[in-house]
């Protein structure tokens, strides 16, 4: 097999020497060692004019611009283009413009010669291979140079990210098939499965739908704190401007990041070596209303012989959209989508459920003011009904400020030293609709007597609801996040490396809400003779006095504080040679500081502050970890039917303060048959602590009424329930198995092809996670025996009493069914699906256009709730994860224009909380981005034209007894969204 050689010096005869072995030689190359072009030959800029053409050609010219020896094989280039480079560039980022596309990346061998080979088998569907590999950030391994053997990697780099057209990190990532939406995001902060104690509208990462708290988030391959009160990572303090690219290791990495990295890890890569200045404006908003957005950045980077300086600054405001801008959530009356009336009798004007003992049907009428009405005027038969969410925001009003430096330093050919900083702070504000609640007025209150109504007969029972007395219930929050590391490393003569690191991550979140209504409070105000001291519950509207309306109202402050000091030492090189190669290894030590503090406020009018939660929490561990990376057979070994076969082997092993020690081991396996076909495998054990608010969080108590449509075992048209939910101090820690195979290939007849497929298994004991919402377990009930309790007798429903006092007002049928959701240790919870991708990228007369697929699907996704029950199947349900998720594209470049066009698609599936169930139709939306780009290191603008759901297609009709009609787990109500950006280089 022909080798190419390039090699320019200053001498010419160094340069036709070179281009004359490339000809002829055929040469046994060693496995290579480093995977970066030196530091101080990468720093500086060069100016380049390289045109697209052949890539053989195109190294040829880069080695000789940038006087350096580049090795590659004749047959890897063969039929391949390169990107024209024309300006200023380091050779690192000149190198990785020239083969961006091609499946090909950099390495420098240990005398550094610079070797021009095929990546690593790994996922590519949304972006291309990143070319020329990190000094610091390698995603998967500890070891520079090296993929992650074994593992499924999708790579989303810069052009993939501005090629989504979407405007923040969090929106990125929702375009991965993998992430399940259901999780922590701005539009299910409340109400949905897994989306806890998402306060201030923070949005995570949730690959598999297995819990935010399953996926490792990082930046720059180190660890944020916690927020939410301390259950996921808020992606969106991370500025999209300063992101260079977002790594997605589909695949358990707890060997190699520490026992939280159970169903994988997503890396955030910031842009730490910008050379120039780039500003960008936007503006922008959805066409049926709300949803403003607007965003100003500016970035600037340094580059000198020695090192790089990059500072950004990000600022995002988005508008809120209301309910009453959609269709689908302007009623809770979806009789006319052939669903249900989930509006309420807790309305406004109310309905009398009860004289005494007897049960009636008697509404208030409208129009009148509660102090003129008569027996005669109730109308039977007839109730009011309430929209619940009337006056709600389906998505708050965020502002969101960002800054972003990068720095490194060599000061000697072997010592460097370098810092990276995050910080932002995002506020929100958001109204809700207020409560209702069955108010038991006496025979003494001022407006019964006043309206003479039913005196002498016992109290009156009034379902009611407190919006036109309190307004909405108002929510401000403050999000200020920051994450630091800085360290240094010392480069051996023999290549090895040693790296010593501190990093510190901080979250403050404080959330205030008003005008909560004050249940406990309201009883001697009903029970009031005098007009001016006594609640009205007869208007249409509101007619009671200021005073009281204040006193039976209150405000709740909460704060949460998450840090965590993170400290690493760690070595890597080579070892020696074996038949395949040059064995190389990574070896290293870790103590990881956590402390948590989560506390909430009530400040009630009557002057009483109460504190119903504080949950302090510290941990510390302590870890060591190894890694070896086996190139057992190569292609020089000349053995049929093996091109390359690489093993991988790590090992972690983790001390916690609070929950004891575990090893976490994995095999990861790379096998090559030929050139363009490869297999890979993997196997690794995980283990994870519980959350902080797990345990140490506090416990609430709800009374809830459940209907008939919601109670399938519902004896009066009813049910009354005493819903608990909250932390579990019982709680042990997480362990999990899985194991991962694939395919790849990359076939030699069509250049630029690229597709992989992924089979999964994901198998947990003992997984902390909420059983569901009350109304999903009483609809159906199979696997939830322990949880659920019908009929208690008054002294367990007093057991549970003692933990709280419940929110709402006791129900009608009193207490029916105790249902406990507190976190619990699940005896197993078990997902396996394929992943599927392929990126088909090939010239035209007129440029390039790469087509570009990537699909999640799903085989299993159950739980089962004690040992040997009923498993739950979460698969295709209403909040749940859905079996098929895609995104299939085409994007056409020529280097000035850059038009694509995008298609998500999401199966249908069932809502299974309606009785019978329904069916959930398929969704499928078209994004559109075209782009005019004059851009190039030394200046040039860029205006880009974005439209998601560009049809403007509503969400699937779901009859959720929300009064949102649609899944807010698998859909946006956003509907058509454009926005208008401009970049200007300088």
């Amino acid at each position: 097999m022909g080798k190419e050689l390039a090699r320019t010096r200053r001498h010419g005869l160094r340069s036709i020497l070179a281009l004359a072995l490339s000809s002829v030689s055929h040469l046994a190359l060693s496995a290579p060692a480093h995977a970066q072009i030196a530091p101080s030959e990468a720093a500086a800029t060069i100016e380049y004019d390289i045109p697209a053409q052949d890539l053989s050609a195109a190294l040829i010219a880069f080695a000789a611009r940038s006087d350096m020896q580049i090795l590659f094989s004749q047959a890897d280039v063969e039929g391949l283009r390169s990107s024209s480079v024309r300006g200023r560039f380091t050779p690192r980022n000149a190198l990785a413009e020239i083969v961006a596309g091609s499946g090909l990346r950099a390495r420098a061998d240990v005398d550094g010669v610079i070797r021009i080979e095929r990546a690593r088998p790994q996922s590519t569907a949304n972006g291309d291979d990143a070319s020329v590999a990190d000094d610091l950030v390698v995603t998967g391994t500890r070891i520079r140079g090296e993929g992650p053997i074994g593992a499924n990697v999708i790579v989303l780099d810069r052009a993939a990210i501005e090629d989504t057209g979407r405007t923040s990190v969090q929106d990125v990532v929702q375009t991965l098939p993998q992430n399940f939406a259901g999780s922590q995001n701005e539009a299910t902060q409340e109400g949905t499965l897994n989306a806890r104690s998402n306060f201030t509208f923070g949005s995570t990462v949730d690959l598999r739908g297995l819990g935010a708290d399953a996926t490792l988030t990082l930046v720059n391959g180190r660890r944020l704190a916690p927020a939410g009160a301390g259950n996921f990572i808020d992606i969106s303090t991370i500025p999209l401007s300063a992101v260079e690219r977002i790594e997605v290791l589909a695949d358990g990495a707890s060997a190699t990041y520490g026992a939280d990295a159970v169903g994988g890890v997503v890396n955030i890569i910031l842009n730490g070596n910008f050379e120039g200045a780039e500003s960008a404006l936007r503006y922008g908003g959805a066409t049926q209303g709300g949803a403003e957005d607007f965003g100003a950045s500016h970035l600037t980077g340094f580059n000198w012989s020695s090192g790089h300086l990059t500072a950004g600054y990000d600022y995002r405001r988005r508008g809120e959209v209301d309910i009453l801008e959609r269709d689908f959530t302007a009623t809770a009356d979806f009789r006319p989508w052939g669903g249900s009336n989930f509006e309420r009798i807790n309305s406004n004007p109310g309905n009398i459920t009860r004289i005494g003992a007897t049960t009636v049907s008697l509404a208030i009428p409208r129009g009148q003011d509660g102090t003129s009405l008569s027996e005669a005027n109730l109308i039977s038969g007839a109730p009011n009904f309430g929209n619940i969410n009337r006056d709600a925001w389906l998505l708050p009003r965020q502002e969101s400020h960002a800054i972003f430096l990068s720095a490194a330093q060599e000061f000697s050919p072997h010592f460097e030293m370098f810092a990276d900083l995050v910080a932002a702070d995002r506020r929100s504000y958001s109204e809700r609709e207020n409560l209702g609640a069955n108010l038991i007025v006496p025979e003494s209150n001022a407006y019964r007597q006043l309206n003479n109504l039913f005196l002498g007969q016992g109290d009156l029972t009034i379902a009611y609801h407190f919006g036109a007395d309190l307004g909405p219930v108002i929510t401000t929050t403050k999000t200020q996040a920051f994450s630091l590391i800085t360290g240094g490393a010392f480069n051996f003569d023999n290549d090895w490396r040693l790296e010593g690191s501190i990093s510190l991550a901080r979250s403050e979140e404080t959330v205030d809400t008003l005008n909560y209504f004050d249940s406990p409070t309201i009883a001697p105000f009903l029970a009031s003779n005098n007009l001016a001291t006594a609640f009205n519950p007869f208007a249409d509207g509101s007619n009671t006095n200021a005073a009281v309306l204040e006193a039976i109202a209150f405000d709740q402050t909460s704060f949460s504080r998450g840090i965590t000091t993170n400290f690493t030492l760690k070595a890597d090189g080579p070892l020696w040679r074996i038949w395949g190669g040059l064995i190389r290894a990574a070896v290293g030590a870790e103590r990881r500081e956590e402390t948590f503090r989560f506390s909430r406020f009530e400040i009630h009018n009557s002057g009483t502050t109460v504190s119903p939660t504080a949950a302090p929490g510290e941990r510390v561990v302590e870890a060591l970890f190894a890694e070896l990376s086996l190139p057992l057979i190569s292609e020089d070994n000349h053995v049929p039917l093996v091109r390359n076969f690489d093993l991988s082997l790590s090992a972690r092993r983790e001390s916690a303060s609070d929950y004891g020690d575990e090893i976490t081991p994995r095999v990861g396996m790379l096998w090559e048959l030929t050139q363009g076909l490869a297999l890979r495998a993997s196997w690794g054990r995980s283990f994870k602590g519980p959350l902080f608010q797990d345990m140490l969080g506090g416990v609430g108590l709800s009374y809830l009424t459940a209907t008939a449509a919601q109670d399938p075992l519902a004896d009066n048209g009813s049910t009354g329930v005493l819903a608990i939910a909250g932390s579990n101090r019982d709680l042990k820690p997480e362990r999990a198995e899985s194991w991962t195979a694939g395919i790849e290939v990359q076939p030699s007849w069509a250049p630029g092809l690229r597709a992989s497929a992924t089979y999964f298994n994901i198998a947990f004991e003992d997984r902390v996670a909420a059983p569901g919402s009350p109304f999903v377990i009483l609809a159906n009930p199979a696997g939830f025996e322990s949880i659920v309790f019908r009929d208690p007798d008054l002294a367990f429903i007093n057991s549970y009493l003692a933990l709280g006092t419940p929110t709402g007002t006791l129900p009608a049928d009193g207490i029916e069914v105790i249902i406990d959701r507190r976190r619990v240790n699940l005896s197993s919870q078990n997902v396996t699906g394929l992943d599927l991708s392929a990126v088909y990228a090939h010239d035209l007369p007129l440029g390039e256009l790469t087509w570009s697929g990537a699909v999640s699907i799903l085989f299993d996704h159950e739980l089962t709730i004690t040992p040997g029950g009923v498993p739950v199947r979460a698969l295709n349900t209403l909040n749940g994860p859905v079996d098929l998720r895609g995104r299939v594209g085409a994007n056409w470049r020529n280097g000035i224009w850059n038009i694509g066009l995008s298609a998500n698609y999401l199966d249908n599936y069932t809502d299974n909380v309606s009785i019978p169930a329904r069916p959930i139709d398929e969704f499928i939306t078209y994004d559109m981005r075209a782009a005019l780009d004059w851009r190039g290191e030394d200046g040039g603008a860029q205006i880009a034209l974005s439209v998601q759901n560009l049809l403007d297609e509503d969400p699937p009709f779901v009859n959720n007894s929300t009064g949102y009609a649609y899944d807010a787990s698998n859909a946006s109500p956003l509907g058509r969204v454009i926005t208008l950006e401009l970049r200007q280089r300088w």
